[in-house]
């Protein structure tokens, strides 16, 4: 197995290291948030960018289209993201809040 180290910026200090992701090659990330093209992803129910925001969301899982899907979704659910997150099986989450705070889901 080789294991490939994956890095995320920190969408609150540029430049700046959020997390590395130490992954084998089988597993992919994805990380969605407002940091690279500015706010694109909006709440379906509003159209409107989340009210309970956060700054960035990685999302760590065996395949790529889910991996950008479930993060994707999960950045435009907001803080009401962890949950959702916590019930899938197999995914693995980080998420740094709009004050900088963080969390994550799945098996370490």
């Amino acid at each position: 197995m080789t294991v490939h180290p994956r890095t995320t910026t920190d969408p609150l200090r540029p430049g700046r290291l959020a997390t590395v992701v130490q992954a084998d090659s089988e597993l992919a990330v994805a990380t969605s948030g407002p940091t690279e093209r500015g706010c694109h992803i909006v709440d379906p129910r509003t159209g409107r960018p989340p009210i309970a925001a956060l700054a960035s969301l990685t999302v760590i899982c065996r395949g790529l289209t889910e991996a950008d899907a479930c993060a994707t979704a999960g950045y435009a659910m907001g803080t009401r993201s962890r949950a959702w997150l916590e019930s899938l099986p197999d995914i693995r989450s980080f998420a740094i809040t709009a004050d900088g705070t963080t969390w994550s889901t799945g098996r370490a």
